[in-house]
């Protein structure tokens, strides 16, 4: 039918210049022969009465695309882990998109397919068609992107694969922690936004559903089909009746990279051996397509070689992610029939809460969003114009920020310790202070000590700490905290034993850490966090101190970096593999403001091997800031959960956009040596005099942003 009724539709097109409202209706299927009668009826069969005639017209107007991710399909298991930040983030529930839904059908919007407006001629020429719609009606291009249910994502509240049901009809399945299997359809996009058509058949009434923008480098549709997989075979198997169902259903697919990269960060050849994979790894799963999305909604400028690669590579249909100004309608870019540019606009947590008024033309915000489903976070003020900008002809806006909050030494054991277990976090931390990392996307610091029951006292040792496990939940729980770095001078200070228990117990409280490991391959193993799609890898190493306790092939310890070799190589390779490359560094001299030639030397070798950002710690002080090659160090954080000799400590924020990273810096009072609090006025004009005092190569700014001095 859906093939009729297209080929319907450009007989309707070309009668389209006529500009009056055209009608027709959809044949009635060929009646069965009953089973009472014997034999046919030699008697000429009536005329089966004509459905109700749909008028069409020619649309003129603004053509909107609107996407979502897929859907917080159990907000009461999401919430419960640190993963839930990126979900409230980047998607909506399933109310939201059922309420979504009904705000498009209010507002006289159909479904409509992007390949039905654009023409692409075998020689790769891009021209518009009409777009013919029923009378009153307002087409809508509906995406939705990372429909691939990734398996880090399996049991963090969101859905695991798209199934077909007994009967064959689209479903979700999801995989409790008991192993039993639970067939949904009422919890994710496609399964509702098949039942909502199937409730108002003229929201789709050209049988269209959405595009679906996805990746390969996971597999697709929660099926495991990529390269690396042992099942793959089974998986293509698996997955191939699905996409069947899919495509006869209405949905069609794009390209939304193989592995979902910074397209800014990455080199020409990287986009290239990236866009073969998708081609030979998913193409041949969904069928062909002339649809690009661009990962993140990023994109190189028009003249770029990578753009021009794109558009010869057989995807001239480009989409990206923002808004337009209140004033403009929805960006679209037409360009000489080479190439065809439209912006789409999100609808996610961040647009529901704080841009509702720019999606008052798709929906009204404040019908749709759910507090209840999502912890009772209510709805804010709209944000202001300065928070969305204009990147040459597209619009973008920090939504796809990731923030990285990093604070320095944390030892918890001693005087700390007995005050949070006997008054709780508020006893060494104010609560504000603590939302700064919780509210982060990711959170790190370095933990200056072991969190273990096991052990003694390393032998000779002046210093040794061992904080009780019960640590941890704070570090969790209260701050947030998504890795540490192990990488120091205390944490073996009760021996092996206590050691391997302290990794066996962060790994319990879902906490990464990086930098030493049961042996030295794991201690320069990157720890790598996916904020929302954006790939964070971050290393440790320690460049001082007991080189005994080096990890060795076979045996546990610490990544030591006397030898910077091994810590240049790890990075170069997750420079190849992740978005983001962050080194935290233990290193310097004790109470030194100034870093020595050795920690500059090698900040600046972690930065040219490709490290975005280089953090150290140790010094129990702050040292100098530093921008090089457009990237931040800052080469000690000082103390930030542990006994204070001086007045204050920093907390550093890293905004990850576009390949770039941006550093804030936060100064922290710390009231008796055991209390952090945001530092007062007065108190930050000194810290920040003092601090650009030290950092000749760098300029902190009054809105405490790090930028290059220019030196």
């Amino acid at each position: 039918m859906k093939r009729f009724l297209s080929c319907l539709l450009v007989i309707l097109l070309l009668a389209s210049c006529a500009k009056q409202p055209i009608e027709y209706g959809e044949p009635l299927p060929e009646p069965s022969p009953s089973v009472e009668t014997p034999s046919p009826s030699t008697e000429p069969s009536p005329e089966p009465p004509s459905p109700s005639p749909i008028q069409v017209e020619e649309y003129i107007g603004p053509l909107y695309h609107a996407f979502f991710h897929f859907l917080i399909a159990y907000p009461e298991i999401a919430y419960t882990s640190a993963y839930g930040k990126n979900l409230d983030r980047d998607c909506v529930t399933p109310s939201e998109f059922r309420r979504s839904l009904e705000e498009f059908y209010r507002n006289d919007f159909i479904l409509m397919n992007l390949n039905d407006y654009l023409d692409v001629a075998e020689d790769g020429t891009v021209t518009r068609k009409p777009i013919m719609v029923p009378v009153g009606k307002k087409p809508l291009i509906l995406s939705f992107d990372d429909i691939n249910y990734y398996s880090g994502n399996h049991g963090h509240g969101v859905c695991d694969k798209v199934v077909l049901d007994k009967d064959g009809k689209l479903a979700m399945l999801t995989i409790a922690k008991d192993g039993s299997e639970l067939i949904t359809y009422d919890n994710d996009v496609i399964p509702i936004l098949e039942a909502f058509c199937e409730e108002h058949p003229d929201f789709s009434p050209f049988g269209d559903k959405g595009l679906l923008s996805i990746t390969g480098y996971d597999g697709i549709l929660g099926y495991r089909t990529q390269s690396e997989s042992p099942n793959r075979q089974s998986e293509i198997e698996a997955v191939k009746p699905v996409v069947e169902a899919l495509l006869d259903a209405g949905w069609y697919f794009g390209s939304h990279s193989y592995s979902h990269f910074h397209m800014n960060n990455v080199s020409l050849a990287r986009v290239k051996t990236d866009t073969e994979k998708w081609r030979d790894e998913v193409g041949s799963l969904v069928g062909d397509t002339s649809i690009y999305l661009f990962p993140y909604g990023e994109r190189p400028g028009w003249d770029e070689d990578k753009y021009t690669y794109l558009i010869g590579a057989g995807f001239p249909l480009l989409m990206g992610v923002g808004f337009s100004r209140a004033d403009d309608p929805p960006y679209v870019k037409h360009k000489d029939n080479y190439y065809f540019f439209m912006d789409r606009w999100f609808i996610d947590g961040v647009s529901l809460r704080n841009y509702h008024e720019r999606l008052t033309p798709l929906l009204d915000a404040e019908t749709v969003y759910c507090p209840e489903e999502r912890n009772d976070q209510p709805r804010t003020a709209p944000v202001s114009t300065g928070a969305v900008y204009r990147n040459a002809d597209s619009v973008y806006r920090d939504r796809y920020a990731v923030t990285v909050a990093l604070g320095g030494d944390v030892m918890l054991a001693g005087t700390l310790g007995g005050l949070l277990k006997k008054h709780g976090s508020d006893a060494v931390i104010s609560p504000e202070l603590a939302e700064v990392f919780r509210n982060a996307d990711i959170a790190m610091v370095n933990l200056e000590s072991a969190v273990s029951t096991l052990g003694k006292p390393w032998p000779e040792k002046l210093y040794t700490f061992r904080a009780e496990p019960f640590v941890l939940d704070f570090l969790r729980d209260d701050l947030g905290v998504d890795v540490v770095s192990v990488a120091n001078n205390h944490t073996v200070d009760y021996g092996y034993d206590a050691f391997l228990d302290t990794l066996e117990r962060l790994d319990g409280h879902g906490i990464g850490y990086t930098g030493g490991g049961k042996n030295l391959t794991e201690a320069a193993k990157p720890y790598v966090v996916d904020a929302g799609g954006v790939s964070v890898a971050f290393l440790a190493a320690i460049s001082f101190s007991r080189t005994y306790w080096s990890a060795q092939a076979d045996s546990p310890g610490l990544l030591f970096a006397y030898d910077p070799a091994l810590l240049l190589e790890a990075v170069e390779e997750a420079r190849e593999l992740y978005d983001y490359v962050i080194v935290y560094m233990h290193w310097g001299l004790e109470y030194e403001n100034e870093p020595t030639s050795a920690q500059v030397s090698l900040a600046r070798k972690l930065i040219d091997a490709g490290a975005d950002a280089v953090i150290g710690s140790h010094s129990h002080c702050i040292q100098s800031f530093e921008m090089y090659n457009g990237k931040p160090i800052a080469y000690s954080l000082g103390n930030f959960l542990m006994r204070n000799y001086n007045d204050n400590t920093a907390v550093v924020l890293l905004h990850l956009l576009d390949g770039r990273v941006d550093m804030e810096i936060i100064p922290v009072g710390t009231e008796g040596g055991v209390y952090n609090d945001f530092a007062g006025t007065k108190q930050a004009s000194r810290l920040r005099e003092f601090w650009q005092s030290i950092s000749p190569s760098a300029v902190i700014g009054e809105d405490w942003r790090l930028r290059g001095s220019g030196l």
